[in-house]
C-alpha cells in the first residue's frame, strides 16, 4: 500500500472590510474541500479559528485569514481558483501556495507548473523552487503584491522523510492502533501545551491532528507506511522557541531527513538550529513581505543498510 504523504498548502489573508471569512458557515467549507477532492472529517473551534480535519490534511480558517493543506491526489488549484471567484484576488492581502515534491509525481493530477499555470491566468505572482531540483526541494507561487506581516507572523514546517520504525509502528495498523494508545506512546498530544486537540485514525494506517489555542495552530500528519513513511508538522506558534519545537518534533519521529521551512517577516532574522547535518540552505524575501529559509537536514548513516526488496 502507498499513500503520498508530501502536502500541496494554501495560505492567503483578506483585504481589510471583507466579510468574515468564518460567516461563510461549514457548508460552504465543505464545498471548497471537494473541490480539492477532499471531505471535511470533524471540526473544532474557539474564539478565533475554525480547525476542519479533512480526509487529506487540515483547513484552517480566521475571521480574515486561512490556511489550507492537502496530501494524497489532491487538486488543492482547484479550490483556490473557486476561493478566487468567489471572492476576487483584489480583495487579498497576500497568497501563497506551496507544494513540496511528490514520491511519485506521475500519478499527481498535475505538477507545479501546471497550477502556476493556471494560477497566472487569474492573478499575477512569482515562483521559486527552494532546495535541489533532484533532491527535497518545495515550490512556492505567491500573488504579487506589497505586504507587511505583523512582526509576530510567523509559520513553521517540518517535513520529514523515512521516520524511525519505532515511531512508525504506533500509526501502523494491529491492535495498538487506537487513538489513546496514540496519544499516550507517540507525544503529539503534548507536544506544544495548553491545546484543544481534534485527530483522526486512519484505516489501515495513518493519523491527522489539529490542535487549537485562541488563534495558534498546530497541525500534524503522519504517514507510517514502509515506501515513503511522511510527516508533516506545522503551527504559526512560536512561543516556545523555534529551535525547542524543532527539537521536540525530530525527537518523536526522527527522520532519515528532514526540511524545516520557516516564514518570517523580513525585519526578522531567527536562525534554525537543527542536531542533523544541513545539506542545502536557501534564504529568499519574497515581494509580499516575508523572509523564507529553507534547510534541508539529514541524519548520516549509521552503517551499510540492505537491499529493499520490492514485490511486484
Amino acid at each position: 500500500m502507498f499513500f503520498e504523504g508530501p502536502e500541496k498548502k494554501l495560505e492567503l489573508a483578506l483585504a481589510p472590510g471583507q466579510p468574515s471569512l468564518r460567516s461563510r458557515g461549514l457548508g460552504y467549507w465543505k464545498s471548497i474541500a471537494a473541490k480539492s477532492r477532499a471531505q471535511v472529517l470533524s471540526t473544532i473551534s474557539n474564539e478565533s479559528l475554525d480547525a476542519h480535519l479533512l480526509s487529506e490534511s487540515s483547513l484552517f480558517v480566521a475571521d480574515n485569514w486561512l490556511t489550507m493543506i492537502t496530501c494524497g491526489r489532491t487538486d488543492l488549484v482547484a479550490a483556490v481558483l473557486q476561493l478566487i471567484e468567489d471572492m476576487g484576488h483584489e480583495n487579498f492581502q497576500y497568497l501563497v501556495y506551496e507544494r513540496k515534491n511528490a514520491h511519485f509525481q506521475e500519478y499527481q493530477p498535475g505538477n507545479f507548473f501546471d497550477d502556476v499555470r493556471r494560477l497566472s491566468e487569474r492573478m499575477p505572482g512569482k515562483s521559486y523552487r527552494f532546495g535541489d531540483g533532484d533532491d527535497h526541494h518545495i515550490f512556492l507561487f505567491h500573488l504579487d503584491k506589497p505586504y507587511l506581516p505583523a512582526i509576530d507572523d510567523m509559520t513553521l514546517e517540518i517535513l520529514m522523510h523515512g521516520i524511525d520504525p519505532q515511531a512508525a509502528r504506533v500509526f501502523m495498523s494491529g491492535p495498538q492502533h487506537k487513538k489513546d494508545y496514540i496519544r499516550e506512546k507517540s507525544g503529539v498530544w503534548t507536544l506544544l501545551p495548553g491545546f484543544q486537540v481534534n485527530d483522526h485514525l486512519f484505516e489501515p494506517m495513518g493519523y491527522s491532528l489539529n490542535a487549537l489555542r485562541g488563534p495558534k495552530y498546530y497541525t500534524i500528519h503522519v504517514t507510517p507506511q514502509k515506501i515513503g513513511s511522511y510527516v508533516s508538522f506545522e503551527t504559526n506558534c512560536v512561543d516556545f522557541g523555534v529551535n525547542e519545537t524543532v527539537s521536540r518534533v525530530l525527537d518523536i519521529f526522527k527522520p532519515q531527513s528532514c526540511d524545516v521551512v520557516l516564514f518570517q517577516p523580513q525585519d526578522l532574522r531567527k536562525k534554525i538550529r537543527c542536531r542533523y547535518p544541513i545539506k542545502r540552505a536557501v534564504r529568499q524575501k519574497l515581494a509580499c513581505g516575508y523572509r523564507v529559509s529553507f534547510d534541508h537536514h539529514f541524519k548520516p548513516a549509521a552503517g551499510a543498510a540492505g537491499a529493499f526488496e520490492i514485490v511486484i
